[in-house]
């Protein structure tokens, strides 16, 4: 059973006139959530198209169950593991092995359309589907349920908790005793929407919550948010990716796609490809020798 961790009417959220921390902030009951400031200025960057990378077309015909693939995961024998929308495909380098309910068989895995793939430190990965989700011990081929639907999000914190994005809020499991807590938008945890897209653990140590609202930093051991950065997102995805100097950015679909949250001076800044409304918006991000990786609805292209 779940803990929700709140259960009173969401209070109105007043915003109050003085700075704080180099922006607003937001007055709720007795407690204020400092607000991150926008920069109004957006930034234009130029992008060049990814022509020299070469792949192989990976599809039904080679044995792939379903061909909308909505995560990826490699796990430490070296097989990739992708969700799609009927099944879990671990791929060998091959050919495909493809994992679905089989009723009567508690073992088997438990749902059908996959959202959400992990990897946690023990190299168990953790699948989020329509129905429940799963823990797969690629060794023995058995999984384990948990009663968390619709998980379309998951990151593992220092301690070792798992973190769980939902649309109908923000869960915490312990994969140890399998407690699992609930985090709502209400009076007490303070999360800006219910809608949450991502969460994950910068290299401070600070926890961060992407919802439908902005991003929230969340105080794990207080239970709520701090920080709030307004930057509203209506699609499905949006993450953020702590690159090797440091820098905040923060990955969405509504609008250019792209920006960079200051955490010193709380700042947001937004970051544009295109002089006008842009026919597609970044996905991914990933660094490598070559600089910043970005991947599109529309393609890949790399900065």
């Amino acid at each position: 059973m779940a803990t929700v961790i709140g259960s009173k009417p969401l209070l109105r959220w007043v915003l109050t006139v003085s700075l704080f921390f180099g922006g607003s902030s937001l007055a709720v009951g007795e407690d204020i959530i400092a607000q991150a400031s926008v920069d109004p200025v957006v930034v234009k960057v130029p992008v060049v198209n990814g022509s020299s990378l070469h792949y192989n077309l990976l599809s039904t015909a080679q044995g792939l169950s379903q061909t909308k693939i909505n995560q990826i995961v490699e796990d430490r024998q070296g097989f990739m593991w992708f969700a799609t929308q009927y099944g879990l495909n671990r791929y060998d380098g091959y050919k495909f092995k493809v994992f679905v309910n089989v009723p009567g068989n508690p073992n088997s895995f438990g749902g059908v359309f996959v959202n959400s793939l992990f990897r946690d430190r023990l190299g168990m990965i953790w699948i989020g589907s329509n129905q429940l989700l799963d823990r797969l011990d690629p060794a023995s081929g058995t999984f384990q349920h948990f009663p968390i639907p619709y998980v379309i999000h998951i990151s593992q914190d220092s301690a070792g908790t798992l973190w769980l994005s939902t649309g109908e809020g923000l869960y915490s499991l312990d994969p140890v005793t399998g407690k699992i807590e609930h985090y709502l938008h209400d009076s007490r945890s303070l999360l800006s929407s219910n809608d949450v897209k991502s969460s994950g653990e910068d290299r401070a140590g600070n926890f961060w919550v992407f919802t439908s609202e902005g991003l929230d930093r969340f105080d794990r051991q207080a239970r709520k948010v701090t920080l709030h950065v307004p930057l509203r997102e209506t699609g499905r995805e949006a993450s953020f990716y702590e690159d090797r100097y440091g820098v905040f950015w923060l990955i969405h679909v509504t609008g250019d796609g792209l920006a960079v949250f200051d955490r010193k001076t709380l700042t947001l800044t937004h970051y544009c490809f295109y002089d006008r409304e842009p026919p597609s918006t970044a996905l991914i991000m990933n660094w490598d020798r070559m600089g910043i990786g970005l991947g599109f609805c529309a393609g890949a292209n790399r900065g």
